[in-house]
């Protein structure tokens, strides 16, 4: 017998990233944090991002930089 989900209720979001009508949507939720804890949060999101396509996380950073030299995406909804 397969076992029913339940809905996850996400009740202090920091960071929510979703696609929508083929654009990335993005809104941060400061609340009592600041840039540099922002900053960590990203440093977290790209070793998640290097384990869960299972590589070495330079690469993902390497895509980071380059990403940050000559941007390619631009905001689409300012938080």
């Amino acid at each position: 017998m397969k076992q029913e989900r339940k809905p996850m209720i996400i009740e202090k979001p920091l960071v929510l990233m979703f696609e929508a009508d083929g654009k990335v949507v993005t809104h941060i939720h400061p609340g009592s944090h600041n840039y540099q804890h922002y900053g960590l949060l990203i440093c977290d999101l790209v070793r998640h991002v290097a384990a869960a396509f299972k590589v070495n996380e330079g690469e993902v950073w390497n895509w980071v930089d380059k990403e940050r030299a000559n941007p390619t995406t631009d905001i689409r909804q300012p938080s």
